[in-house]
């Protein structure tokens, strides 16, 4: 075999060793444990990251990383994610919609912006592929062995609790490839970030890991909430609460009514140490379920919205 065939060969080995390793979005999301079906998806913000590998290439590594991990994020179907890179375009926008020379009847009802609950900032730290010889990186050690080139990106992200400013965990995440001498002589100039051709490289098949182990430890670290049946609103003797089919709200159910309880702080730290429940001041029954919200009738006492419910071992 020629050295030329012999390199395309190769070249051919590593493209198929990429295709089988990284099929996408499905290799790694059996490793995620099933989301109970009564669980609130979080809210979370991904906001630029920092770069600190000193990398200079026509990528933008603090934007496109995060679009990646928010793309990913969403194909879990397991969070909520708000926008933050181009909140201030956003803010403009509505704030444009205000103006009297913009009609009213198609306008955005202001006040309406979702609050995150968890941020998620990063710094990348590595972001090189040895073995190239183009320039385009930052090394170009070649290292020894059959294989010419070997990508490395790591990304160090750390997750803050918006509420109380805690940081809930540091973690990095990682992903490396290898590939055949072929790619030490790659242009990646005329390469898109994020684009098909990209994942086919070795620096993008280790970007895509590192990804894909983001979302993996992002979702290990994210504190799980359930859903609890409220009432949202009010008027005579009907309420509306705040689950319906999505969380198998059935009609004909009795549910004790529960006031909001307070919270327990500890005087010197502030922190919560633990939490009275409200009194039971009511009954209801559901008359309708409907979605994602349910009708109901007042069968004793005084609610008001925001009372939590609790199922009733009495049924009409």
């Amino acid at each position: 075999m020629s050295a030329k065939a012999c390199a395309r060969f190769l070249s051919f080995c590593f493209l198929t060793m990429v295709l089988v390793l990284h099929p996408g979005c499905l290799s790694y999301r059996h490793s995620l444990p099933p989301l109970p079906e009564d669980a609130i998806k979080p809210v979370v913000a991904v906001t630029t990251f920092r770069n600190e590998t000193g990398f200079s290439g026509q990528w933008e590594l603090g934007r496109g990383i995060p679009d990646l991990l928010v793309a990913e994020l969403l194909q879990t179907k397991r969070v909520v994610v708000v926008d933050r890179q181009n909140l201030p375009e956003v803010v403009g926008e509505i704030t444009r919609q205000g103006n009297d020379l913009f009609r009213k009847e198609d306008g955005v009802t202001r006040g309406r912006l979702k609050n995150a609950r968890y941020l998620v900032r990063g710094v990348i730290a590595d972001f090189t592929q040895t073995g190239n010889s183009t320039g385009w990186f930052r090394s170009s050690t070649v290292e020894t062995g059959i294989w010419g080139a070997r990508a490395l990106v790591m990304i160090n992200l750390t997750i803050i609790d918006v509420e109380t400013g805690e940081v809930l965990c540091s973690v990095p995440a990682e992903g490396s490839a290898y590939a055949s001498f072929y790619w030490a002589r790659f242009n990646y100039k005329d390469v898109s970030f994020g684009g098909d051709a990209f994942f086919k490289t070795p620096i993008g098949a280790a970007t895509r890991e590192a990804i894909q182990q983001a979302v993996i430890e992002i979702m290990r670290h994210l504190p799980l909430t359930t859903w609890r049946p409220r009432i949202a609103e009010t008027a005579a003797d009907k309420v509306i609460i705040n689950g319906g089919e999505n969380f198998g709200v059935q009609t004909g159910a009795v549910y004790n009514v529960r006031e909001t309880g307070r919270s327990i702080t500890d005087p010197t730290t502030g922190n919560a140490i633990d939490y009275i429940e409200g009194s039971v001041v009511g009954k209801v029954l559901i008359t309708q379920v409907r979605p994602q919200a349910a009708d109901g009738v007042i069968l004793s006492g005084k609610v008001k919205r925001g009372d939590f419910l609790e199922k009733s071992d009495f049924r009409r």
